[in-house]
């Protein structure tokens, strides 16, 4: 029986109707629902079949014909080395308690004889012959097609499932396994480079031996035949481990370069004409409601034209709300084929921000229907959420709830983030019953807003507060980088303090300050990339070239920073920090700003929650007693900074601790000039070191006076 035959026979009044087809159409949308999420996990588990058919047969191949001789030869070749140090150390034996004068009859030249008798590269010979056996032979890997007897479906034996459902998940392998290539690849090269050096290594040993070099004995040599031989091994081992992975990846990329660049096909429609069944029950609603109109002892329509004279007013807008409910259904079964158009990762969707914290997520909302999604974790149990961030009527968090099925908030069930978002876009249906929530316009990625998947870390460089240094690369614009990471362990609040010295710098553009490139905040660790100071750490460099600078040079040093510093201060920034460490030094020795992790962006700044990090001996007395900051106070820092350029980066306050430092400071006590320091330099110095703030000079005049220094010298 059709839903309309049901409707006709079971005489139901309108209300009664219209409650029925409500509840048919959940049930579509459940079974719609139900249905996404089986397909796509049968695909997406064909899917991993097929490439893990592909990796298992290309395993039992090489094991057999590369991995199982190579170790074999590895294994020889290793008692042979072991036969060669065993026969050098006899022979010295024999050599140093011969005390027969090598007599050819004493039992000490007979047991030398029989030593140098022996023949380590033929040693072994008898034995392998003796217990050798025959080449193995492995099992065909192949797709059991019997798993598709019973299926009707598009899944076909040996290729992927390439649909809109499994798009994502494909193209998410083919990027994993290209980074698991340029893995091995790198490996490969390594290993390769060091093989040549120690074949290079076993040459020269083996020179100096014939030459009789004292230094040189049998044994290193062994040692390093050994190293050779270890490392063919591992050679073999990576290359097929990077011919592996590079056959699955050309495999899966050619299964995507089928569909030849078009939008990933839509997967199969179920058995039912939706445009049927909505225009019958369409034109059924209509005709009942013409019907009903006409009957005058309808139950409902009489109570209806009877209630204080509202009644043609009610069927009005009862018969407006049927009209709008046969559209609506007629919308949702019409759309019961339709899935969102996800082709990539959510961490490639562009309105997708990643682990950035609540706060700076509020500042990017600002207008009703604003949304963005974003990473978080349950402070109890430390699980990744999902958070779907809305401007309506104020900023609103919804957590992103997830089952074995999918995705949902208050409504049906998605397989990915993607489709819900999509759902609710389109069909403009609240986030949830209570916000009346409306997604209308997703914020995008900024510019500054980096894939963690476009940087590279090659080498640690230093540690920061919040986790460590790395120089890299920013792979779209192939520059090097450096890189700072913020610790997994940090809490939310740390993050937050991380996070801020990167939305700081990006508003800043000066070459004596460092260039803020930007955050990549899509999953941890979370990085704040900027450009790459060659020269490294001021203090560093000042410690170890100090002594060889000019005094012009020194002063030129002064004069970076303070125009760096400057132009802070004109933009109303508090850097905190100033000291040489958090200076670096780039090409042509100029002095660059850095490390904006204390830096406030306000003409004053008070400190509330305690002194712990404060660089005591780099801190102006009005901070240190009141909590008070100005740029005044970082006048205070830069002197001390100066001190540090001209004494070649020695600590201030020799010998003092913190707390002594202080006390002598709010005593009167200033440091002597470094042997050396031009006068109008130690007296620039000085009046940075005013203990009354307002009797300081302003970056402005610091960077003038510098000048003119600089000019006379």
């Amino acid at each position: 029986m059709t839903t309309q035959e049901y409707l006709i026979s079971s005489k139901l009044t309108k209300p009664d109707t219209m409650i029925y087809v409500q509840k048919e159409n959940k049930k579509i949308e459940d079974a719609k629902s139900h249905y996404l999420r089986t397909t796509s996990k049968l695909h997406k588990l064909h899917n991993e079949y097929i490439i893990a058919i592909k990796v298992a047969s290309l395993h039992q191949n090489d094991y057999l014909v590369k991995l199982l001789p190579s170790f074999l030869t590895h294994h020889e070749e290793t008692h042979i080395g072991l036969t060669e140090g065993w026969k050098y150390i006899l022979s010295q034996y024999t050599q140093l308690t011969d005390l027969t004068m090598s007599k050819p009859s004493s039992p000490t030249s007979i047991i030398s004889k029989s030593v140098n008798n022996i023949e380590p590269d033929q040693y072994f010979q008898d034995f392998v012959a003796k217990h050798k056996s025959n080449p193995l032979t492995g099992e065909k890997v192949t797709f059991t097609t019997a798993l598709l007897s019973d299926y009707s479906g598009t899944l076909k034996a040996e290729k992927l499932a390439i649909d809109d459902l499994t798009a994502t998940s494909v193209k998410q392998k083919l990027e994993d396994i290209r980074k698991d290539v340029t893995k091995y690849e790198e490996q490969k090269n390594t290993v390769l480079k060091e093989q040549t050096q120690l074949e290079a290594d076993v040459e020269t040993c083996s020179r100096l031996l014939k030459e009789k070099d004292e230094n040189t004995t049998v044994l290193e040599l062994q040692k390093l035949k050994h190293k050779v031989s270890v490392n063919k091994w591992n050679f073999i081992k990576t290359k097929c481990n990077y011919l592996h992975y590079q056959a699955v990846a050309d495999f899966i990329d050619q299964s995507i370069q089928e569909i030849d660049g078009e939008p990933p096909p839509a997967i199969p429609h179920l058995d039912f004409d939706s445009s049927s069944s909505v225009a019958s029950l369409s034109s059924y609603l209509r005709r009942s409601h013409v019907n009903l109109s006409k009957n005058t002892n309808s139950s409902w329509l009489k109570t209806l034209h009877t209630t204080t004279g509202r009644g043609l007013a009610e069927r009005n807008k009862w018969e407006c709300y049927e009209e709008s409910s046969v559209r609506k259904i007629s919308q949702d079964l019409g759309n019961f084929n339709e899935t969102a158009p996800v082709s990539q990762r959510l961490e490639d969707e562009e309105w997708f921000h990643g682990v950035l914290p609540r706060e700076e997520v509020q500042r990017l909302l600002v207008t009703d229907g604003d949304f963005l999604v974003r990473e978080s974790k349950n402070k109890k149990t430390n699980e990744v959420l999902y958070v779907l961030s809305v401007y309506w009527n104020g900023h609103r968090h919804f957590i992103i709830q997830t089952k074995e099925e999918g995705w949902h908030l208050e409504g049906p069930t998605f397989p990915t983030i993607q489709h819900l978002i999509h759902n609710q876009m389109t069909k403009g249906q609240p986030v949830t019953s209570k916000s009346q929530a409306i997604l209308k316009n997703p914020i995008l990625r900024e510019p500054w807003e980096l894939k963690n998947d476009d940087i590279l870390l090659d080498m640690k460089i230093g540690n920061g507060n919040f986790g460590e240094v790395y120089k890299g690369k920013y792979k779209p614009e192939d520059k090097v980088v450096a890189v700072k990471t913020c610790r997994d362990s940090l809490t939310e609040e740390q993050r937050k303090t991380f996070l801020q010295e990167g939305r700081i710098l990006k508003q800043y553009d000066h070459p004596n300050i460092v260039k803020f490139i930007g955050i990549a905040a899509q999953r941890k660790p979370v990085m704040i990339v900027m450009e790459y100071v060659e020269g490294g750490s001021l203090l560093l460099f000042l410690r170890k070239n100090g002594r060889q600078q000019t005094r012009n040079q020194l002063v030129l040093m002064c004069e970076n920073a303070s125009s760096g510093m400057n132009y802070l201060e004109s933009k109303n920034c508090i850097h905190r920090d100033l000291a040489a460490r958090n200076c670096l030094v780039g090409e042509n020795s100029v002095i660059k700003i850095s490390d904006f992790g204390m830096s406030r962006e306000e003409e004053m700044y008070v400190v509330s929650d305690g002194m712990k990090q404060i660089p005591i001996k780099w801190t102006a007395p009005e901070a240190l007693n009141y909590g008070k900051y100005t740029s005044l106070c970082d006048v205070w820092s830069f002197g001390i900074l100066m001190w540090e350029v001209f004494s070649s980066g020695l600590t201030p306050y020799q010998g003092m601790s913190n707390a002594q430092a202080k006390e002598r400071i709010d005593a009167g006590y200033r440091m002597p000039a470094p042997q050396g320091t031009p006068e109008e330099i130690y007296e620039l110095m000085h009046r940075c070191w005013k203990y009354d703030p307002e009797a300081r000079p302003h970056f402005d005049e610091i960077n003038k006076e510098l000048k003119k220094i600089l000019a006379t010298i």
